[in-house]
Parts: structure tokens; sequence; C-alpha cells
């Protein structure tokens, strides 16, 4: 076949069946397993604790992708995060996977038990994910978890 827009050249193949073959082929041969624990995700898990002890870290203890976090901030809309993050130079989504590109609740939590008012932050880690990108999320999260508790503490103040 001939693409339209090039005369004589051949259709490319969609991304998404150019790039899954490789990646089928290493799972294959020893390739870090899809399901379980993970240090990157781990480590992620760890600093969202700590940075926001209150935080939900959702799927904690079920089977889980090993590269994939998803979690969410008490008063803190997922969009608003995201935007903060992506200032900071951190790229994650707002709400799950078969969500993406949708604002508003996520259907995910709501089955999940966890009502409407829980907008949550997905952090995907790949194979180039390195030291430099998680010290970046922890940087930006503690950005975000002190506007947090400034925002807090002058809510307080104010209706004292």
């Amino acid at each position: 076949g001939r693409r339209t827009s090039a005369p004589g050249a051949a259709p490319k193949p969609p991304p998404a069946l150019a790039g899954g073959g490789p990646g089928a082929r290493g799972a294959g041969r020893g390739g870090r397993p899809i399901v379980g624990g993970g240090p990157p995700r781990d480590e992620i898990e760890a600093i969202v604790k700590v940075l926001v002890p209150d935080a939900e870290i959702f799927g904690t203890g079920a089977p889980r992708l090993a590269n994939t976090t998803f979690f969410a901030i008490a008063g803190v809309k997922a969009e608003t995060a995201q935007i903060a993050f992506d200032l900071a130079g951190v790229a994650l989504s707002a709400g799950s996977a078969c969500s993406s590109g949708k604002v508003g609740p996520s259907h995910v939590l709501k089955a999940m038990g966890y009502g409407d008012s829980l907008g949550a932050l997905r952090v995907s880690i790949g194979s180039a994910t390195g030291a430099e990108d998680i010290e970046l999320f922890r940087t930006a999260l503690a950005g975000i978890a002190a506007r947090q508790t400034a925002r807090e503490k002058a809510d307080r103040d104010q209706a004292a």
C-alpha cells in the first residue's frame, strides 16, 4: 500500500504495534516483571508517604503493575496537582489510565468505594527513569505539600 501524503512511501505501522513487538520479546527474555514491587515505584510511594502522610496510595498490598503508582492527596484536586508537577518538570497523569484526558471524578475510584471526592495522580516509571527524575518528583511534591499545609493553616486561622 501507499500513503496518499507521500507518493511511493510505504505506510507506517501504528505506533502501538511498532513498539509492542520489542517490548514483548524483552519480557520473554528475563525482562522486568509486570506485576509485583519495584524499587523505583516503592521509592516514589515512600516519598509520597513521608511528604504527605495522609495520602492514599491505591492498591497497596494487592498485585499491581511494578512501574505504576496511583495516589491521592486529601484536599488537593488531581488536576491542580498535575499542573504543579508539570510546571516543576514532572510528567504524570490525573486519574486512571482508562480515563486519561477526562476531567472529573474517577469512576475507577468510585467503583473501589472511594466516592467522588478524591482525585488521583498516576505515576508511571520507565526504564529510563533515573535518580534525578525521582528527586525532581520529590522536590515538586514537597512544594505541593507545603502549599497545601499553608492553605490549611490559613483556613484554620480564618475560622478562628
